[in-house]
């Protein structure tokens, strides 16, 4: 991943602001908090370039100047000798120090490379389930509207049975009979419809 060279400075900057600060090794979160904000995929690469960078440093400052060795006599060679051991156990100590850093830096950005990979599915996984149950209420619906029209139109056909019971008492008894059927059957329509309505709740 590229990053633009405006955000590797202000990295870099919150860095050595935490160095001049007494922290000879700042973590990528305080670099992160020092910030204000960040995203760990920028810090945790250019952090590893500045601690290299910070290294390769104190390799240099621990090597003998020039001046300095056309100074030195043939007196002097054990005690820069004996300081030069010191030097090269300090500067191991401190390569094994930055190392401990980039692997904790490189495990920090593999489990946050990890969580976003989990949430990114996560997501998808919850859109596709959100798409899924739109199209489920949006039938349950169109269902609730078809049983509804259909109910109306039972109900247009009770009026209708109704009104000619007045002008055919000879077929009293067989109306009857139908319109208790009718009846039945819209019972059990409403049932129905209660039980889509009910599941279209859900």
């Amino acid at each position: 991943m590229k990053i633009k060279p405006e955000i590797k400075e202000r990295i870099v900057e919150a860095a050595n602001a935490l160095v001049a600060e007494g922290n000879e090794n700042p973590t990528n979160e305080q670099v992160r908090e020092r910030m204000g904000s960040g995203s760990l995929s920028h810090i945790s690469p250019t952090m590893r370039e500045w601690r290299e960078s910070q290294k390769a440093r104190v390799v240099a400052a621990l090597e003998i100047p020039s001046e300095l060795k056309k100074a030195i006599e043939t007196s002097l060679s054990q005690v820069w000798t004996a300081a030069s051991k010191l030097a090269s156990a300090t500067v191991e100590k401190i390569q094994q120090e930055a190392q401990a850093n980039i692997d904790a830096a490189a495990h920090e950005r593999d489990e946050a490379l990890n969580e976003i990979s989990r949430l990114e599915t996560r997501i998808a996984d919850l859109l596709t389930l959100e798409h899924e149950q739109g199209e489920k209420i949006q039938k349950l619906k169109s269902d609730l509207d078809a049983a509804q029209g259909e109910n109306a139109r039972f109900q247009t056909e009770l009026a209708a049975l109704s009104a000619r019971v007045d002008e055919r008492n000879e077929q009293i008894k067989g109306l009857k009979e139908e319109l208790k059927e009718a009846r039945d059957d819209n019972k059990s329509l409403q049932a129905e419809l209660v039980n889509i309505a009910k599941e279209s709740k859900k």
